[in-house]
C-alpha cells in the first residue's frame, strides 16, 4: 500500500519514473519450464525488469511522456497516456528485457525468463485493465511499471464507440489474472515459456479482434487512436518473441525478434502516441522536412545493435542524438498549448477530446500565422529558445513542418 501511494504522489509531481521501469534489479528466483507449476514462493516478482532497454524506457518517460501527463492534467487525456506508457514502455519492453536477459545463458533461458518476466505479466494485465477505464474517462494507470487496477465484472466502454475493446479483453484479463493471482494459501503459481506465450497471445488476440471493429475515426484520433494502434502493434511483436522463446529458437533469432519488438514499440511511442505521424500527415507531401522518417531512422539506429548483442544496454542518453532534435520541440510546443487548447473538455470522453479539441489544437500548429501569433490572434509558446513562428510561417516552422 505504501508503495502504490508513492506511485500516486510521484504522477502527481510527473515523477513517473519513481514508481518503477527497467531499472529495478530483482527477479523471482522460482523456476518453472514450458508450462508451469503449482507454486512456491509468496515473494510476487517485481514488475520492473532491469535489462538492455532501461535508459530509453526512462527517457521516453522522461522527456516525452511525463511533460504531456502534466499538460493534460484534469482532461481526459491524461489517463490515455498514463495508461500507455505503463503498458507499452513499460510492462511489454520489461517482458522483452527478461528475454533478452536470458541470453546470457541460453540453455536456462526457458525457465528464467518466464519467472523474471511473471510480475510485468501480471502488471500488464493489472494495466490493460487500467486502459479500459482511462477511456472511459473513471480509472488511470500510475504511469510506470506498477499495475495494480482490479480487472472490471462489466465493461466500463458499453455504450460507448469504443465497447469492443471492453468486450473482448474481459473475459481475457480475467483468465489471465486467474493464472497469474495467489492461491488462498497465498502461493503464487510459476508460470513457464509456453504458459508465458500462450497469455500474451490470448491478449494480443482478443485486442487485435478488438480494433478490426472499432471505427475508423477511433484509430485516426490523435494521442487516444495512437495509443490504441500502439498497444496492438507492441502486443503482437511480443507475441512473436514470447512464442520464439517458448519453442526453443536459436540465440540469433531471439535477438533479432527483441530488436524488432524494440525498434517498433519506440517508433508507435514516439510517432502515434507523440502525434508525429499526425501532423506529419497533414503538413502533406510538400512539408520541407519529414521528420517522421528522421525519428524513424533514429530509432533503427538506436536500436540495431539489438540483434546482434541484445544484453548490451543501450547508451546512458539514448534519445540524445540528432535524429530526435525534434521531440524536444515538439514536446514544448504542445505542452505550451495544451492546457488551453484543451479548457473544457474535463466532461468529455477521451475519444471526443482527441477527435475534437486535440484536433483543432493540432491542425492551429500547421496553419498560417498572422503577426507572429496563432491563428485568431493568440501568441503561441516557445520552442527551442525562439517563439514559435513568424509571419508566413506556422507554430511548427521550426520543424519544417511549413
Amino acid at each position: 500500500m505504501l508503495k502504490k501511494t508513492s506511485c500516486a504522489l510521484a504522477i502527481a509531481a510527473v515523477l513517473v519514473t519513481a514508481c518503477g521501469g527497467g531499472g529495478s534489479s530483482g527477479t523471482d528466483s522460482s523456476t518453472g519450464g514450458g508450462g508451469s507449476t503449482p507454486g512456491g514462493t509468496t515473494t510476487p516478482a517485481p514488475a520492473a525488469v532491469a535489462g538492455p532497454l532501461d535508459t530509453v524506457q526512462t527517457a521516453v518517460t522522461d522527456t516525452v511522456i511525463a511533460p504531456l501527463v502534466t499538460a493534460t492534467a484534469g482532461t481526459p487525456l491524461q489517463g490515455v497516456l498514463l495508461c500507455g506508457n505503463s503498458i507499452v514502455t513499460r510492462n511489454l519492453l520489461d517482458i522483452g528485457d527478461a528475454i533478452a536477459n536470458g541470453l546470457a545463458s541460453p540453455s536456462t533461458l526457458v525457465s528464467t525468463a518466464p519467472a523474471a518476466a511473471q510480475g510485468a505479466l501480471t502488471a500488464l494485465v493489472g494495466n490493460l485493465s487500467g486502459l479500459l477505464g482511462s477511456l472511459s474517462g473513471s480509472v488511470t494507470c500510475l504511469g510506470g511499471s506498477t499495475g495494480s487496477t482490479p480487472v472490471p465484472t462489466t465493461n466500463p466502454l458499453a455504450g460507448t464507440p469504443l465497447a469492443p475493446i471492453g468486450d473482448a479483453l474481459l473475459p481475457v484479463l480475467t483468465a489471465a489474472m486467474q493464472q497469474l493471482a495467489a492461491g488462498t494459501n497465498g502461493t503464487l503459481p510459476q508460470i513457464g515459456a509456453t504458459q508465458l506465450a500462450t497469455i500474451v497471445a490470448q491478449l494480443a488476440t482478443a485486442y487485435d479482434s478488438a480494433l478490426t471493429q472499432l471505427p475508423p475515426e477511433a484509430l485516426a484520433a490523435p494521442v487516444v487512436g495512437g495509443t490504441l494502434v500502439t498497444v496492438g502493434n507492441t502486443l503482437d511483436q511480443l507475441v512473436a518473441l514470447t512464442n520464439l522463446a517458448a519453442t526453443g529458437a536459436s540465440v540469433p533469432t531471439l535477438a533479432a525478434a527483441f530488436q524488432t519488438l524494440a525498434q517498433n514499440a519506440l517508433n508507435d511511442v514516439l510517432t502515434l502516441v507523440l502525434p508525429v505521424d499526425s501532423l506529419q500527415g497533414e503538413a502533406g507531401a510538400g512539408a520541407p522536412t519529414d521528420v517522421l522518417a528522421t525519428l524513424q531512422a533514429a530509432i533503427a539506429s538506436l536500436t540495431g545493435g539489438l540483434g546482434t548483442s541484445p544484453t548490451t544496454p543501450l547508451p546512458a542518453n539514448p534519445l540524445g542524438g540528432t535524429g530526435f532534435a525534434a521531440l524536444t520541440g515538439l514536446v514544448t510546443q504542445l505542452t505550451s498549448l495544451l492546457p488551453t487548447g484543451l479548457t473544457g473538455s474535463a466532461g468529455t470522453s477521451p475519444l471526443a477530446t482527441a477527435t475534437g479539441p486535440l484536433q483543432t489544437l493540432l491542425s492551429s500548429l500547421l496553419a498560417p500565422l498572422t503577426g507572429g501569433g496563432l491563428p485568431g490572434g493568440t501568441t503561441g509558446g516557445t520552442t527551442g529558445g525562439s517563439t514559435g513562428g513568424t509571419t508566413g510561417g506556422c507554430l511548427l516552422a521550426f520543424l519544417g513542418l511549413c
